[in-house]
């Protein structure tokens, strides 16, 4: 995850326009001083999305989603945060410096290196071997330069090109690309592995010859190198993905460069594993819609069936498109050409069908198995609405009721979630008057204590703001205060020095009365009468000071009781 600095994510903050960036994917209308359009994260009739110009921020009083520009690109685009900083950044022509405090700097140079260095071995007389293979492949280099192949020399070479450069052997051995004192990547067509951000995380090699064991290599795990949390191309496809909302799910290196290099880009692989959830999520911040595009023979066919349940739980439509046996994505290809592939991923058949279409059935039992297979995947998802849409949709392709179909969920996995409290506390109302005027935050750390407050989420928010410069919504970790915080700064207006003053002066008065109070009812409780008597004249001579307060209003011992 590359490092942004924080002066400039603020620079970013300050300097977008929101309501222009909003505008760009949700036509808004003026209303007043903010903007107002239908919500683009839930259908409804009546328009409860909101945007303040003057505070950066949105909100919506349908689904309470809330944030300032960033939050809104990572919602809406389905971006991470640096990138959808990166994205703000190159509209405004900012410059950003992704290595500036990069915690394993060191590892993504030393795999920067490696990269350049079996590049440059591919094309020269060293990585023939490299070069014949990927025309017998039909790769053409030049169609898929994005993807920066390389070759690694049998004779090796990594060890003296990364001396010559300063490079350690103890830092290749971090990097994962020596081990036991030898170079891990030996006559082997390399495929340099990227993150989202574009830089080189790992390699996964392909041997030239049969004989070599085993087949794909991939580098080790490393700090910044974990297999099931990065897809191999997600880098190049990412904007082809986003744009057709789609994403071209294959197996291997090759069926992955084969569709680039004839135009179809969209398409992403896992790393010879099988798809896991971190994956999926990578897909579904990208695309809502997954073609799997595996082998035709048996070990694809269970490479899908597994992929189908983590892709679903992601919210993802899912679409299978089913090749002839003995057939991947490349072979079919060279066989029958990329526009007959096209066709073929065009008619995929939904999860359904697929798994109706593979599970051949001979027997009721045999099919009764095959739909509690599928009851059971489709179970998988939390989502109660999607839950509910594929359980209909699966009782018109089995032509089964839904309740028979209902009966096979697991109690447990029923439970709906419970509603959220929708009270809005007077602590929560003063942690956003601070939010919407942060300059006279010097005015609160005079007034107000951490200790005063008694919601945990608000104390940590105070006691955080009381550490840092910083005012921002979306450091609040606690969901439910953010978005209504979030919901409290769009109804209110900054309030001016003297009304922010008074408003934290009531609070503080509040918090001090209500501790009297207590000191009273625990010393009435142990008969302490000399103690009772003096809390009483305490409450009484601090409401005379603090509140001003005429003498026929004071507190009594009536009062109290109450």
């Amino acid at each position: 995850m590359p490092m942004i600095e924080k002066e400039k994510i603020e620079e970013i903050k300050r300097s977008t326009d929101i309501v222009s960036l909003i505008n760009q994917f949700v036509p808004l209308k003026k209303v007043g001083k903010n903007y107002r359009a239908l919500c683009p994260f839930h259908s409804e009739k009546d328009a409860s999305f909101y945007v303040n110009p003057d505070k950066g921020i949105f909100y919506c009083f349908g689904c309470k989603k809330g944030g300032n520009a960033i939050t809104f690109l990572m919602e809406y685009e389905k971006l991470d945060f640096p990138n959808a900083v990166m994205y703000l950044a190159k509209q405004l022509g900012i410059d950003i410096d992704l290595t500036k405090g990069m915690k394993y700097r060191e590892l993504y140079d030393v795999n920067e290196l490696a990269a350049q260095y079996y590049s440059l071995c591919l094309g020269k007389a060293v990585g023939k071997r490299g070069a014949l293979y990927l025309e017998e492949r039909k790769i053409d280099p030049g169609k898929v330069k994005d993807f920066r192949l390389g070759y690694a020399p049998a004779s090796g070479g990594l060890t003296t090109f990364m001396r010559q450069k300063g490079i350690s052997t103890e830092r290749l051995q971090k990097a994962g690309l020596m081990s036991m004192g030898r170079e891990l990547l030996r006559d082997r067509l390399i495929f340099p592995i990227f993150n989202l951000s574009g830089r080189v995380i790992g390699f996964g090699g392909r041997g030239i010859d049969d004989y070599i064991k085993p087949k794909y290599l991939n580098s080790p795990e490393t700090p910044i190198f974990k297999k099931g949390e990065i897809l191999y191309g997600l880098y190049q496809a990412k904007t082809a993905m986003r744009t057709k909302d789609e994403a071209i799910l294959v197996e291997g290196y090759f069926d992955l460069l084969s569709l680039y290099q004839n135009g179809i880009r969209n398409v992403c692989a896992p790393l010879g594993t099988s798809l896991t959830e971190k994956q999926a999520v990578l897909i579904s911040r990208t695309a809502k819609k997954v073609n799997i595009l595996f082998d035709g023979d048996f070990s694809g066919i269970k490479a899908a069936l597994r992929a189908i349940g983590v892709l679903i739980n992601a919210q993802i439509d899912v679409f299978v498109t089913s090749l002839p046996e003995d057939n991947d994505p490349d072979t079919f290809i060279h066989k029958h050409g990329v526009e007959k592939l096209g066709q073929e991923i065009a008619s995929a058949q939904d999860f359904f069908q697929f798994y109706k279409h593979v599970s051949r059935t001979e027997t009721v039992e045999q099919e009764v198995t095959v739909i509690k297979d599928l009851i059971q995947i489709i179970n998988t998802i939390h989502d109660p609405i999607r839950l509910d849409r594929y359980m209909k949709y699966a009782s018109r392709v089995f032509n089964i009721p839904v309740s028979a179909l209902e009966k096979e969920i697991q109690p447990a996995q029923q439970e709906t979630p419970k509603p959220l409290d929708e009270k809005i506390t007077q602590e929560q109302r003063i942690i956003a008057m601070m939010f919407n005027a942060p300059d006279l935050f010097p005015v609160a750390r005079e007034i107000v204590k951490p200790k005063d407050f008694k919601e945990g989420a608000i104390r940590d928010i105070y006691s955080l703001l009381l550490k840092t410069d910083t005012f921002d919504v979306d450091t609040i970790k606690n969901a439910q205060v953010r978005q209504r915080i979030y919901a409290l700064i769009m109804k209110s207006e900054p309030l001016d020095r003297e009304a922010f003053s008074q408003a934290l002066t009531r609070f503080k008065c509040g918090v001090e009365e209500n501790r009297i109070r207590t000191q009273i009812r625990e010393a009435q409780a142990r008969g302490d009468e000399v103690a009772r008597k003096k809390y009483m004249k305490k409450l009484n001579d601090f409401k005379q000071k603090m509140l001003n307060l005429p003498v026929e209003t004071v507190t009594t011992e009536s009062d109290v009781a109450q």
